[in-house]
């Protein structure tokens, strides 16, 4: 009898190991993509995010401070609602001259939607007023963080206006990035972009399109914080649109494709969609696919 019920816990138990084998195997097979993988696109889309929301911002206190023609009625940017717009050091003819973003010190300023940022954002621009050909506006750091993540004082992005039409208005972007998180960990970006401010009747209809820089290898290349290397390429250009920019968290663009390789072996596709205004987009690799949503901090 022993020997029985012995026989029986052992069958008993062999059968949960079996079960447990069958869901393990189940949840590889429903969720393919590996943590690293979605780590790596999760802060790209992050990281890109935030840069960019930058141009935006600045592109928006530009204009707000000397308007771009039919600009002459900025709209209201909920953004800058608790800060401080300066407009200094300009030029007859404001051929150059210089814009501060001032968010304050902690606890800083939080918008409408929940981003909290600290620090300056400082905007200066030489060779001709800012919005026209040959113009070149740096956008550089002073202790400036969104939602607990910091850029260093030491980045900066420089904005070449090469435009040949009033729209779009075009520019290339070199810039160089470094990222401390709140947990101590960094990230560096560098990239190499072109981007469209395409204009329609009202700004807040306006769109704006980021293409790779022709000649450059990558658009962007970078460390994520969990250490892996990446390129990244943009196969369909980026369209980011100011309405959705108004009323979501996250700076993405609502369509568009690019390609990362990690550690030069492991690419991934990510695809933002086909122009919904939300906050997610869709990795694959090897086949295999899933959606993802970013978020504006560190948490990803």
């Amino acid at each position: 009898m022993k020997n029985k019920k012995t026989f029986l816990k052992f069958v008993a138990v062999a059968f949960l190991f079996a079960i447990g084998a069958v869901v393990s195997s189940c949840n590889k097979s429903a969720d393919p993509v590996s943590g690293e993988v979605a780590q790596t696109a999760a802060s790209e889309s992050s990281t890109t995010s935030q840069t960019s929301e930058t141009d935006d911002m600045a592109t928006n206190a530009l204009t707000s401070k000397d308007p771009a023609s039919r600009e002459a009625a900025m709209f209201d940017d909920d953004r800058f609602k608790c800060a401080t717009v300066v407009i200094s050091d300009t030029t007859t003819g404001k051929g150059s001259g210089k814009v501060t973003i001032d968010f304050g010190v902690a606890p800083g300023c939080t918008d409408k939607k929940g981003n909290t940022r600290i620090g300056k954002i400082i905007i200066t621009w030489t060779g001709g007023r800012w919005f026209l050909p040959q113009s070149v506006h740096t956008i550089a750091f002073s202790g400036y963080s969104v939602n607990g993540v910091k850029f260093s004082d030491n980045d900066s992005r420089v904005v070449s206006n090469i435009s040949t039409t009033a729209s779009p208005l075009t520019w290339t972007i070199v810039a160089n990035h470094n990222f401390t998180f709140p947990d101590a960990s960094t990230a560096s970006r560098t990239v190499h972009e072109t981007r469209q401010w395409v204009r329609s009747t009202t700004i807040v209809d306006d769109k704006f399109i980021i293409s790779q820089t022709a000649g450059a290898t990558d658009a962007a290349t970078g460390t994520n914080r969990h250490g892996k290397t990446y390129t990244m390429q943009i196969t369909t250009p980026l369209e980011y649109d100011r309405s959705c920019a108004i009323s979501n968290k996250v700076f993405l663009p609502v369509k568009g494709v690019k390609v990362i390789t990690i550690d030069t072996n492991k690419v991934i596709t990510i695809d933002y969609g086909t122009g919904t205004c939300d906050s997610t987009f869709t990795i694959t690799i090897n086949g295999h696919s899933k959606t993802i949503t970013a978020s504006n901090d560190s948490s990803n």
